[in-house]
Parts: C-alpha cells; sequence; structure tokens
C-alpha cells in the first residue's frame, strides 16, 4: 500500500473483501488534479493458487472497455476522419435493413435500440469465431427498440462502434486502441488491448460467466464491448486525461475540449433506461461513453460524490469514476463477476468510495 493521505480506514474495507472471500485479488488507485494519492492491493491473481496482487496487476476489466473504445471513435472524429451522425452503413455493410441508418452517436450512448448482447455470442466462442465474424453477427441482429427511444446498454452497440473505427482507420480493433488511446495517453503497459503471452503472468484471472478472457482466444480477441486489460493505477491516469479537458500529466492534448465535454456530460436528456438486470433509472444520464451520476439514486460512487460525477462499471468486478467537482479520480478492480451480486448487499463498492471521498476531502 502506498498513500499521500490516510486512506488506510478505506482501503481496509477493500481488505475485509478478499479477507471474508469475498473476492479473490483488489486493486485500488485513488489520484486527485492528477497526483496519485494511493494505491492499495490484497489478495490473489487467482483463487486458491494464484501469485499475490500488486500494483503491476492487470485486470480484465469487461465493460471498463467502452470509455476507451469510446475515446478512439471520439479521437476520429477530432480529426474529420468520422462523425457522429452519418449513417455506419459505409463502414459497416453488413448491417442489417433496419439499422443502415445507425450512427455512432446513439452507439456511443446507448440510445440506438440494440439488444444488449448477442444471442449467437456463446456459440461464436466456443468456436472460437473471427472478430469480423462477431461483428457480423452483431450487425445482423434485428433493433429491438426505436434509435432514440430510451437508454439501452448495449455491448453490441460498442461491437459496432469499435468495428466502425477500426474499419476507418483499416488496421485492426487492438491496433487501433493501441495507437489512438493507449499510447498518446500514456498507458502503455497500463492498458492493454490483445495481451501477448509474455503478460500471462500479471494477468488477474477472471470469476465469473465470461470465462474467455482467462484463455488466449479471448484475450486476443479484444471486444470492443469489453476486452481490455488494465491496471488500476492507468485507468486513474486516464480519469485524469478527462478531468484536465483532454491534457495528459505532460501537458499533452489527446482530445478537444468538446470530445470530453460530448463523453463525460450527459447526452440523453431524460430519457429514462439502464443496465438490464442490474441498474434501472427513471433518467438514465448518459455521455458517449461514461456514465453520468446525475440525479440517480443508490449510486455505485457513494453519497458524495457529485452529479457531474462519471464512471463506468464492469461485469468483471470493477469500476472507475471521476468527478470534477472535487478533481478525484478513483479505480477500485476486482476479479470476481457482478452476476454474483456481490456489490449490492450490502452496497460495497459506494461505502468504499464514501470513505474514499471523505480521507480526501477531509484534507481540503
Amino acid at each position: 500500500m502506498t498513500t499521500a493521505v490516510d486512506l488506510r480506514p478505506a482501503f481496509t474495507l477493500a481488505g475485509e473483501w478478499v479477507k471474508d472471500g469475498i473476492v479473490p485479488g483488489v486493486s485500488i488507485a485513488v489520484s486527485r488534479h492528477g497526483a496519485l494519492l494511493g494505491t492499495y492491493t490484497a489478495g490473489k491473481k487467482a483463487a486458491g493458487g494464484g501469485g499475490p496482487v500488486d500494483e503491476e496487476t492487470l485486470y480484465p476489466v469487461a465493460s471498463v472497455t467502452k470509455p476507451v473504445t469510446a475515446a478512439l471513435v471520439m479521437r476520429l472524429v477530432d480529426r474529420g476522419v468520422l462523425t457522429l451522425d452519418e449513417p455506419l452503413r459505409r463502414l459497416i455493410p453488413a448491417l442489417g435493413v433496419d439499422k443502415r441508418e445507425l450512427c455512432l452517436r446513439d452507439l456511443l450512448r446507448h440510445t440506438a435500440g440494440l439488444s444488449g448482447d448477442d444471442p449467437n455470442e456463446p456459440q461464436l466462442w466456443e468456436r472460437e469465431a473471427s472478430f469480423a465474424e462477431i461483428v457480423a453477427s452483431a450487425a445482423a441482429l434485428p433493433a429491438v427498440e426505436p434509435a432514440g427511444a430510451r437508454v439501452l446498454y448495449s455491448n453490441v452497440g460498442y461491437w459496432l462502434a469499435g468495428a466502425a473505427a477500426a474499419a476507418a482507420l483499416g488496421v485492426p480493433f487492438p491496433e487501433a486502441l493501441r495507437r489512438e488511446v493507449i499510447e498518446p495517453f500514456g498507458l502503455d503497459g497500463e492498458i492493454v488491448a490483445a495481451p501477448d503471452t509474455a503478460l500471462n503472468d500479471r494477468i488477474a484471472r477472471r470469476y465469473g460467466k465470461t470465462k474467455i478472457m482467462n484463455g488466449p482466444y479471448g484475450r486476443a480477441l479484444c471486444p470492443p464491448s469489453g476486452g481490455l486489460f488494465a491496471t488500476a493505477r492507468g485507468l486513474t491516469r486516464m480519469a485524469s486525461v478527462f478531468l484536465c479537458d483532454g491534457i495528459t500529466p505532460e501537458g499533452d492534448r489527446v482530445l478537444s475540449s468538446g470530445a470530453v465535454t460530448l463523453m463525460t456530460t450527459t447526452q440523453t436528456g431524460s430519457l429514462d433506461g439502464g443496465i438490464g438486470g442490474f441498474w434501472e433509472w427513471d433518467v438514465a444520464s448518459w455521455g458517449l461513453g461514461f456514465e453520468v451520476k446525475g440525479s440517480k439514486p443508490e449510486h455505485w460512487t457513494g453519497d458524495f460524490t457529485s452529479s457531474a460525477t462519471f464512471s463506468h462499471p464492469g461485469q468483471a468486478g470493477t469500476l472507475f469514476w471521476a468527478d470534477p467537482a472535487t478533481g478525484i479520480a478513483c479505480a477500485i478492480l476486482a476479479n470476481r463477476d457482478l452476476y454474483t451480486r456481490w456489490i449490492f448487499t450490502p452496497a460495497r463498492w459506494a461505502r468504499l468510495n464514501n470513505a474514499i471521498v471523505a480521507a480526501v476531502t477531509r484534507r481540503s
């Protein structure tokens, strides 16, 4: 554990998750105004026999990947390679007739009316289908609601968004992420797309339904909806770039102010909706990539974060968030899927985030 403020009471809460067998391992990083305040690790990369978690541990972060995919898209929008509202049929010719007018704006904010998941995906994974085959399957799925009707969280939509960005660049999706986000943001080794086998010893095992990320096929596939690996420290660095108007700690502008605003502030108006099976809200505030706290009750970032807080959870047991009101950014990574509902009873993420914000702001 390293800490510049007294985060020990907060970190003790996470340590109890490991001690009580709730999660095999956990990593946390907290920063403020771009400066790292503290890190914490506990437990093992794999239950029963894995090596200990440390600050270099890479977690399969599942849907925390989505804001990174959105950042890739917005980098291309900044350069005039793409626009948010042009139909995607040029980049994804396999789109079904009912989706020929789909645009990136709706995909990134989950208002495209697409299903949450592709029902064909388990069979595709089982036969180790290619990236292109999975995109083609997603493109052929019928829409389930009219575009713009509500916030309908969709992994399918992010497969299409990532595929469109890669097609626009003419390179494989993992290469597009490395070239446009990971390297410019200074995240080499901290956020990893399609990790080489040389990194196997750094990777935490995922426990839950989606087991393909534990093997060579899933790791190389790099789904735009949920295929990245990251350290807690790396995610706080990425979040800090958004808190600093798209500028890295080294002073490099990697996103325009306009792109940052669209990604981190509500772009869904008063639409209802949410993440099927987990969270539903009367007003489901969402940016182009990030979830926005807004007026949502019982929020995972706790009671002390502001309504402007932007974040993203991951099904693998991961979360990162940033609050423009305080300048705090936080990543909480564990390796047990949310399907087990371990964060809900009690509200473990919210309790931990309350303790973190209280500790950091006590010095203000």
